[in-house]
């Protein structure tokens, strides 16, 4: 590539009808001057290429480390939601299985009170019946009054005078 350092050094052969010296030189210098503009903004559009090339590579780089860790990411997700998932199932599962338990058991003890009070039941109905036919029997053994007062009067001996003196005594000691 042409340099102005080229361009300003260069020397032309001199012939007897060419062009003037003078004239060239300074349109040499002017053109010297612009193509070192030119020149130096050329280098720094590389050097502005060249970093930008690399920070689009760190970019490229940083966008393919992220797409790598959003992949990661999602399916880290994916596996916590699925292992939850699987959690909730088992959980409820465990659920279903404690409730039908615990209704089973609670049936259970339903229908064990449910004997036992029906047991009772029977129980307080052959008391009762027993007892009644207790009572019936006993009142039947209970004798009349008339039956009573024979019995009495038959059983009755009367005392000799002498003892119911001293009671007749007592009682008027007590009046």
């Amino acid at each position: 590539m042409l340099t102005p350092i080229d361009i300003g050094q260069k020397e032309f052969k001199r012939s007897a009808l060419g062009y003037k010296i003078e004239e060239v030189d300074a349109f040499l210098d002017d053109v010297a001057y612009a193509y070192e503009g030119l020149f130096k903004e050329c280098q720094d559009a590389k050097e502005k290429i060249a970093q930008l090339e690399e920070q689009v590579t760190r970019y490229r780089k940083l966008e393919e480390t992220l797409s790598q860790t959003l992949l990661l990411a999602q399916k880290a997700s994916e596996e916590v939601r699925q292992t939850a998932d699987r959690q909730a199932d088992l959980c409820i599962g465990n659920a279903r299985l404690e409730a039908e338990k615990i209704i089973k058991e609670a049936e259970e003890k339903k229908h064990t009170l449910e004997r036992q009070y029906e047991w009772l039941k029977n129980a307080v109905r052959q008391y009762r019946l027993q007892y009644r036919a207790m009572l019936i029997a006993q009142l039947e053994a209970i004798p009349d009054d008339d039956d009573v007062q024979l019995q009495v009067a038959a059983t009755y001996e009367p005392k000799p005078d002498y003892v119911r003196i001293p009671l007749l005594n007592i009682k008027d000691e007590q009046e």
